[in-house]
């Protein structure tokens, strides 16, 4: 309409300009023609203005009124859209919003006016002067933000950034729906039914057999899950995650209703399960559910190990690990160890960092085996012998054993790609006693009687781990009386496997079973020395005195927990920990005792003990350390306080004990 106008007047200009050429001929040829004709020309002229300017009025009013209607329906556009819109100042406050915003997020900004007080999870001084998008979830409201900065017209004016919040609760709730739906796929083996109906008549057996697949049949149906046996004592499973994550929160009661299955010969039956959650391939997530199974079996089995994407939980792992009677697992390792050491060039055996008496004695028992195969053969030590300062003086001063304890600088030096390396008594990469060797070993072997740790050393050409073994010197001493060979173990290194025996039995008192008591009859006849390992276990008065005083400020929690710390510059802290600790479980009422000692600086470790009834390997692993079920460890570092453990040690415990 406008540009009709601006012809129009244009247009005007033309005719008046050739009215006047005209008036002005007709005036040249009559001047009283030409006068009368100017006055009726000046007088429709004025008639025509007087018409224009009223037509303008009236056009200016209505444009007027169109633009008032269109600035009212642009107000109330904007503050009744169906899309939250906010604006923050310079200074991070919140200078106008519009109702949508208000009503979505129960804002007054009057009272809360800056952008931290409503964005609770989003940093200001990360997205300002940007232009971008985030979720973000307000009880039981989800939004996704986009915001948009902008820049001041002037140089000394001010900048502002837009807030624009959509509404996606409906379609967040339904991607929840769709991913709580997503299949999850799991395997289940039930670990000792041949130890459980050993000396059961056939129908004893196939009553308890009955009773076991009732149970996990049944337990899983009431997550309207799919089981299906597909071995004698292997089933396969698929559940959604919405049933996996019921599992989780009930800490997979499964593993204690099959424990509960009354046995004619009173062994409980036992149970593990390996479940991934994934978004691969059928094919990778029955892989991934079976290196979790193999997992759950490597750390003593009856347990749970759930994988979810990178992360590992386990849950259960409260029954002791059954013991096998049958001792062909170790002849058949042996035969394997024998191939090994034939193909090697050099021999190299470390244990764990601050080695204890087993890291000393089944590296010292490997040696052994090295020496019958006519290898050259080295203990390579940690930095830290205090811990077993007394066992390494008495090797030192052996005539025959004292070459055989070189640095980790001096392994590397002699290491070729030939050469083997042996783990022992760990298998944490990261706990090892000379982890750049480790590194370097192109050719490794793992010996080791802890339960199995979600980090583990990766490669190696044999991984030998029975949790069920009181301590790696029982392992390497079963492999020895089976590796064969004419040479005999020496006084010393029999005394050296026996005292790692004592240590991890606390005098065969805890984790023993037949096979130790006939590894220690082995170990005897062979000539391990008692008083030798009688003295290596021997303290001062001052230590004595050191203990005493630990005990007297110890901290009793829920009548049954015990803590204790040693006072920093305590000699040998990891022994007298361990012994104060081993000390404590012993005393009436108490389950479970935990030790903070300081042997680094920067570094706080912790020995944990138990008398069965906790689990305190589960407990340590939830600090990053690990070990056995009634004996275990961890190092606390970083920010990691004696305080922060105390109160996760007291969780996890009530964990475990609210079930009881």
């Amino acid at each position: 309409m406008l540009s009709d106008i601006w012809i129009y007047k244009k247009n005007e200009k033309i005719f008046f300009i050739i009215l006047v050429i005209l008036l002005i001929t007709l005036a040249l040829q009559n001047w009283m023609l030409g006068v009368l004709t100017a006055i009726v020309i000046a007088g429709l002229g004025i008639i025509i203005e007087r018409n224009d300017y009223k037509q303008e009025r009236i056009l200016l009013a209505y444009l007027d009124e169109l633009s008032a209607g269109v600035e009212a329906g642009t107000i109330y556009a904007v503050k009744n859209l169906p899309l939250g819109i906010a604006m923050i100042d310079e200074n991070r406050k919140f200078v106008w919003a519009n109702g949508v915003f208000r009503s979505w997020l129960n804002a007054e900004l009057g009272e809360k006016n800056h952008f931290k007080d409503i964005f609770t999870n989003v940093r200001i001084s990360k997205i300002w002067g940007k232009t971008g998008w985030y979720d973000f979830n307000y009880e039981e409201s989800y939004y996704r933000v986009f915001y948009k900065f902008i820049s001041p017209t002037k140089e000394d004016g001010s900048s502002f950034m837009v807030f624009y919040l959509i509404d996606r609760t409906d379609m967040a709730l339904a991607i929840q729906a769709s991913e709580a739906a997503m299949p999850v796929f799991g395997l289940l083996r039930v670990d000792n039914i041949s130890e459980a109906t050993q000396n059961m008549t056939d129908v004893e057996k196939s009553n308890l057999l009955s009773d076991v697949d009732e149970a996990i049949l049944s337990e899983f149906a009431a997550y309207d899950a799919f089981i299906k046996r597909y071995g004698v004592s292997e089933f396969v499973i698929c559940l959604s995650r919405e049933s996996l994550s019921k599992l989780m929160d009930e800490n997979f009661s499964i593993l204690d209703k099959v424990r509960s299955i009354h046995t004619v010969n009173r062994i409980p039956v036992t149970i593990s399960i390996g479940i991934v959650e994934s978004d691969t391939t059928f094919a990778k997530q029955f892989e991934s559910a079976q290196m979790a199974l193999d997992l759950a079996l490597g750390r003593g089995g009856d347990q749970a190990i759930v994988r979810i994407g990178k992360d590992i939980k386990s849950f259960g792992g409260r029954a002791p690990t059954s013991v096998s009677s049958t001792r062909v697992r170790v002849r058949v390792v042996a035969q394997a160890l024998r191939e090994i050491m034939q193909e090697a060039d050099r021999v190299f055996v470390m244990g764990h960092g601050h080695e204890d008496f087993d890291a000393i004695g089944a590296s010292i028992g490997v040696t052994h085996l090295a020496k019958v195969s006519g290898k050259p053969v080295y203990v390579v030590l940690s930095p830290y012998e205090e811990t077993s300062i007394k066992m390494i003086k008495v090797l030192r001063e052996d005539s025959e054993l004292h070459s055989l304890l070189i640095t980790e600088k001096e392994a590397i030096e002699l290491l070729t790609d030939k050469s083997v390396l042996f783990v022992v008594d760990t298998h944490v990469p990261a706990v090892v006693a000379a982890p750049e060797l480790l590194a370097l070993a192109k050719k490794r072997v793992i010996i080791d009687h802890h339960r199995r740790n979600p980090s583990i050393i990766t490669p190696t050409l044999l991984t030998y781990m029975e949790p069920s073994s009181s301590s790696a010197s029982e392992l390497v001493s079963e492999l020895i009386q089976y590796y064969g060979g004419e040479k005999e173990l020496l006084p010393i290194e029999a005394s050296c496997l026996y005292a790692g025996l004592v240590v991890d039995t606390k005098n065969f008192s805890v984790q023993t079973s037949v096979r130790t008591f006939d590894v220690a009859s082995y170990l005897r006849r062979s000539g391990a020395d008692t008083k030798l390992v009688r003295d290596m276990f021997s303290v001062n008065v001052e230590t004595v005195k050191i203990k005493s005083e630990i005990m007297a400020h110890l901290k009793t929690v829920d009548d049954h927990i015990v803590f204790a710390e040693c006072p920093e510059g305590t000699q040998q802290p990891q022994i007298v920990a361990g012994q104060v600790a081993d000390y404590l479980v012993s005393v009436e009422g108490i389950r479970a005792s935990f030790l903070f000692y300081h042997q680094e600086a920067g570094v706080v470790n912790v020995s944990a003990r138990s008398d069965g009834s906790i689990n305190v390997q589960l407990i340590m692993e939830a600090l990053g350390g690990g070990g056995h079920m009634t004996v275990s460890g961890a190092r606390l570092t970083g920010d990691v306080t004696v305080e922060y453990a105390t109160q996760k040690i007291i969780e996890e415990v009530r964990k475990q004990t609210k079930e009881e």
